[in-house]
């Protein structure tokens, strides 16, 4: 395991060789979840795998989130369709109950409370937004007048959930829903989906900051960039994303809360970034591009961009995630000897 500068990287390793894995999350304990192959994982901090048990008639699937306590959720594939379900801390799994008539579903968050959320499919392809509270129950989300599709995207420690919704024309709009289900829109400016909620009640969408008390700060990267996708804000009210400069090159940014940017700039001889995640301390995680080559980088709090290690036999492309005390990064390399991605956590230190 080859040392960088503050972290060393560890080879995520597959259950069966030649398989290519993946890790989606990671908690402050160090938990890393993902899947190999197609069945659901976590590994240690040596990068060993553990399978997740399954449901009987399910032929695998993949872990998508872990808090605090262990609790893991994903989906478990059943033929053609997704099956939610959980994994407590003793390893065993539980399915997340389906509405009637839902085919299918997925699970895509869970907080500190135990509270999961996820989306869930009627036959015609038609989604619908679904909390699960701590004991399992179905908590229903509204939906806007016209009873069109809602996609949850989120959810903070108040079991608040913000993502989209359409109306009854097709329209697509931000919006929020309260821990008992009710829907609101979000107010102007207006944004056709919230991707974050933090638990003092801030929404992140696309080139905005809506907070609890109705007043919003706008994200914009004046002169140097044009704002595009925002994906991450932290509790503090940091938040990340990128857009592109008026060359033409994709560039990330950090926004403090009264919307000031700080670009987070390539590693020397590279000319574009993109980033992904943000830890508590503001240590930014995602990707510096140029000439053909994409390497994992990490931009501490004064932006410095930084670099992270490859494991032996792995070629090093991205960090995807870091978990909120920033002890580790998780993300994906190439494994020339079995032509597989694989996933790579780079521990602190």
């Amino acid at each position: 395991m080859p040392e960088g500068p503050g972290f060393t990287a560890v080879d995520l390793r597959p259950l069966s060789e030649g398989e290519g894995t993946g890790a989606y999350c990671v908690n402050d304990a160090g938990t890393i979840v993902g899947e190999s192959g197609s069945w659901p994982v976590w590994w240690d901090g040596d990068g060993a795998p553990t399978p997740f048990p399954i449901l009987d008639g399910c032929s695998g699937g993949r872990a998508i989130s872990v808090n605090a306590a262990g609790l893991v959720v994903g989906s478990l594939y059943v033929g053609e369709h997704l099956r939610p379900v959980c994994w407590r801390p003793d390893g065993r799994v539980c399915a997340l109950e389906l509405p009637d008539g839902a085919v299918s579903g997925t699970a895509c968050r869970v907080n500190a409370r135990g509270s999961v959320l996820g989306n869930v499919m009627w036959p015609g392809y038609r989604w619908r937004a679904l909390r699960w509270g701590p004991g399992g129950e179905a908590v229903e989300l509204a939906a806007l007048p016209g009873d069109g599709e809602t996609q949850g995207h989120d959810l903070n420690g108040w079991d608040e959930v913000v993502g989209s919704a359409k109306n009854g024309t097709g329209s697509r709009t931000a919006v929020r829903w309260t821990a008992e289900g009710k829907i609101s829109k979000l107010p102007p400016p207006r944004r056709a989906t919230a991707c974050g909620i933090t638990d003092s009640g801030a929404i992140l969408g696309d080139g905005v900051v809506w907070n609890r008390d109705g007043g919003t700060v706008l994200l914009t990267g004046d002169p140097e960039f044009s704002a595009g996708q925002l994906v991450r804000i932290t509790g503090r009210g940091v938040a990340i994303g990128w857009g592109v400069t008026p060359d033409r090159r994709g560039t990330c940014a950090r926004w403090d809360p009264d919307g000031r940017p700080t670009v987070l700039r390539p590693l020397p001889s590279d000319d574009a970034t993109t980033c992904f995640d943000i830890d508590d301390a503001g240590t930014v995680v995602g990707e510096s591009a140029g000439q053909g080559t994409v390497r994992p980088v990490r931009w501490d709090a004064d932006a410095t961009p930084l670099p992270l290690p490859s494991p032996a036999g792995l070629t090093a492309i991205v960090a995807q995630h870091i978990n909120t005390s920033g002890t580790v990064i998780i993300g994906y390399g190439f494994a020339a000897d079995s032509s597989t991605y694989r996933g790579i956590a780079w521990l602190r230190s």
